[in-house]
């Protein structure tokens, strides 16, 4: 147990050395001002990334909390600063339009939600919550986060995800490209009943903080709403962008950029 207990601390440890740094740092640099081994530090770098609370790039061999690690305490955030920036335009955009408002990145071969405001017809449902997967060459989110990808990393994942896959669910290169440019044509991405039956989503790029993955903003709603109320939900969408988007550009650059 007490292995377990010592890596629960060092990688609370971690976080709380990002937030007194705030900017991206190498694997010398944190287990040095932390005088971890490098052999264990390097370990839980890399299970925190996998898990999406941190990012890596291999291009400056830095490491960066992302946005996931940073919503951990958003419900703490909302509760007493009204003005959360995003997640508040999502709360003000589930009660203009009655869906569910929900925000994801990419984590691994997937999209995962990272915050999720639920609407009324998706209250009780589980599926549709923080940490929830969707399939990544499949759904609009994914759809949205593979558009920034280069060809060659494009060709890369769907040869692996496509090994993973019974062949019902394997996505070829010309599809995903067929839907990659309707979404850069449209700008939005649209699907139904990928993932959950009977319900689907309309969701676009939404800005990110510098060193930070890309993020995905959706609003789902059953199939029937989502066809009666496209057009609505689109409208919503797009504004709720534009608002965050002048607010990314107004604060100041806490990431070295």
């Amino acid at each position: 147990m007490a292995p377990k207990v010592k890596s629960a601390q060092r990688a609370i440890e971690i976080l709380e050395f990002f937030a007194r740094r705030k900017a991206p740092a190498t694997l010398s640099e944190i287990a040095g001002q932390l005088g971890y081994p490098a052999s264990s530090t390097l370990a839980l770098l890399r299970t925190l990334s996998e898990m999406g609370y941190l990012d890596y790039s291999a291009s400056e061999r830095t490491f960066v909390p992302t946005v996931k690690a940073a919503l951990l305490g958003i419900w703490v955030n909302d509760a007493l600063m009204s003005d959360g920036t995003i997640a508040r335009l999502m709360y003000q955009m589930r009660e203009e339009t009655g869906g569910t408002p929900t925000l994801g990145i990419q984590s691994g071969h997937h999209v995962q939600y990272i915050h999720v405001i639920r609407g009324p017809d998706a209250v009780h449902r589980r599926d549709v919550a923080p940490g929830t997967l969707r399939p990544l060459l499949r759904s609009a989110m994914g759809c949205v986060l593979l558009s920034l990808k280069p060809p060659s990393e494009l060709w890369s994942l769907v040869n692996q995800i496509n090994a993973e896959e019974p062949p019902e669910y394997r996505v070829s290169m010309a599809e995903l490209g067929r839907r990659i440019r309707e979404y850069r044509e449209k700008g939005y991405a649209y699907s139904e009943g990928v993932s959950t039956p009977g319900a689907g989503i309309i969701t676009t790029l939404l800005a990110a903080p510098a060193h930070q993955p890309p993020m995905a903003l959706g609003i789902g709603a059953s199939i029937a709403t989502l066809r009666a109320k496209k057009l609505e939900f689109l409208k919503a969408l797009q504004r709720v962008v534009e608002l965050h988007r002048k607010h990314m550009e107004a604060l100041p650059n806490k990431f070295g950029h």
